[in-house]
């Protein structure tokens, strides 16, 4: 058991922040799937081991990120310095108003957003989980923004490799033209799973779902690609190092004004700077009174 544990110490503090399921097919999924095919019985094992490991203080509870657990709560202060302490930690310019694109990542799950969010949160685009089957309000809500900002959109999305995964690109591109009337300039881009990367043979996956409602656009999709329709590939089955990577390969290719991207850049750092002296001014002032008060 200490093995096991110190092998999965090792591959949590290579691929974090990751998910709980990215773990199991890093790691536990290939080995296991030697001895039992396609079985995924054996997942709850790393679901009880990093549990365990963090109860105990052997693995940093941030190494592992769960989406799933969101708290909606108003940001509050315990002063007003506070306030302007944390602005300037967070002040960001949207320097994608000098791009001729918005652009937005959209995930299948709220897991993976976890494993996502370094990125967008580097590059400052908006991160989107549709859970599955996006809701009608959540695909209306989003053509309204995108109606609102009036320019063209380029949504990279990331998804599993079967039945379930594969429509939801198809709903979403579906209801975006409807609810936009056809008047968005849409571009959906799937960058995982793509089919060159179940083709590559490299990732471990399981049998596809037969009794879906959707195995039969699947099944033709795999056909025109040449690929098995009975097999299937989680997103999670790619390294969350790799998913961060091709996730900003992408983004950074859609800055297409470079020149203009580095002036507002070098404008946020400005910014940044002035409201860390207006936070060191009302410091020294506060400061002062407080001196005043004793003396009086």
């Amino acid at each position: 058991m200490e093995t096991l544990r110190a092998e999965l110490y090792a591959l949590v503090r290579d691929a974090q922040p990751c998910t709980v399921r990215h773990v199991y097919y890093l790691g536990l999924g290939r080995l296991w799937e030697k001895d039992t095919g396609k079985s995924r019985r054996n997942y709850s094992v790393p679901v009880r081991e990093l549990g365990h490991m963090r109860e105990q203080g052997l693995l940093p509870w941030e190494w592992i990120t769960d989406g799933t657990r969101l708290v909606r709560q108003d940001m509050q202060y315990d002063s007003m310095l506070e306030a302007l302490e944390r602005t300037a930690e967070t002040y960001r310019r949207n320097l994608w108003a000098s791009q001729p694109r918005r652009v937005e990542v959209w995930c299948e799950s709220d897991s993976i957003s976890g494993v996502l969010h370094p990125v967008t949160t580097k590059w400052g685009v908006g991160l989107y989980s549709c859970r599955g089957q996006s809701s009608k309000t959540f695909v209306y809500s989003a053509v309204r923004q995108n109606q609102a900002h009036g320019k063209p959109l380029t949504v990279l999305y990331a998804g599993d490799w079967d039945p379930s995964g594969r429509s939801v690109p198809r709903s979403v591109v579906e209801r975006i033209e409807r609810y936009g009337n056809n008047r968005i300039d849409l571009d959906f881009r799937q960058i995982a799973v793509t089919a060159d990367d179940v083709r590559g043979g490299h990732l471990v996956s399981h049998e596809a779902n037969t009794t879906d409602s959707n195995f039969k656009r699947f099944q033709e999709e795999c056909l025109r690609e040449g690929l098995d329709p009975h097999e299937a590939v989680e997103v999670e089955a790619l390294r969350p190092g790799t998913l961060r990577d091709r996730l900003e390969t992408a983004i950074k290719h859609q800055v297409r004004d470079v020149h203009q991207w580095d002036i507002l850049a070098r404008a946020e750092e400005h910014d940044r700077s002035m409201l860390l002296g207006i936070q060191e001014a009302l410091e020294a002032h506060l400061q002062q009174r407080e001196i005043s008060q004793d003396g009086e």
